[in-house]
């Protein structure tokens, strides 16, 4: 308790001047057929620098999570609607074990763990996931479809203390905004 209380008074006296993130975007989404019909598998691209704070962060034992929201859109008229096509979330928590001194990725959806000796590599397996599905549900033939993809850090996953400095930062504000793509069909 001490240790967090620590830490949050860190965060809160460089509540101003930290930068949380140095660059946070998504480049490129690579969407390719699925196994079944109006199925699609995809990869993804991300950039994720985390600054210094949020390393020590890390390393005193606060885990972040990141989050993979997905949307298929229709066309009708001019707006793009979401129809029965509901939001596929993928989620990853990152955390530091001090006792092997490595960092562990949890991928919440695959229900697996990938232990990285380095930061750097846990943020790249983050940032570039593979083999994403997503499925277009009650699809017509004559009509356009979208998706789109964000990359998020959850906020609401930050224990109590953290939450009110994040909700009140913007440096907390952690989003790549959407990347859209048109379908092609099946």
């Amino acid at each position: 308790m001490i240790r967090l209380l620590c830490i949050w008074l860190t965060l809160a006296s460089s509540f101003c001047v930290m930068s949380f993130a140095e660059d946070f975007s998504i480049s490129s989404v690579y969407v390719k057929n699925g196994n079944q019909q109006d199925t699609y598998k995809l990869s993804i691209e991300a950039t994720i620098k985390m600054s210094n704070e949020q390393i020590e962060i890390l390393q005193n034992g606060i885990s972040l999570t990141f989050s993979y929201t997905f949307v298929v859109e229709e066309k009708v008229g001019l707006v793009w609607l979401e129809g029965d096509n509901k939001q596929t979330i993928y989620d990853y928590t990152i955390s530091y074990n001090a006792l092997t001194q490595q960092y562990v990725v949890e991928s919440h959806k695959k229900r697996r763990y990938e232990n990285f000796p380095t930061l750097s590599l846990a943020l790249a397996y983050i940032a570039e996931p593979k083999n994403m599905s997503i499925k277009i549900i009650d699809r017509e033939p004559n009509r356009a479809y979208r998706g789109g993809v964000r990359l998020k850090l959850d906020i609401n996953e930050l224990p109590t203390p953290l939450r009110i400095p994040a909700y009140l930062s913007k440096e907390w504000n952690l989003d790549t905004g959407w990347k859209y793509w048109e379908f092609s069909p099946w």
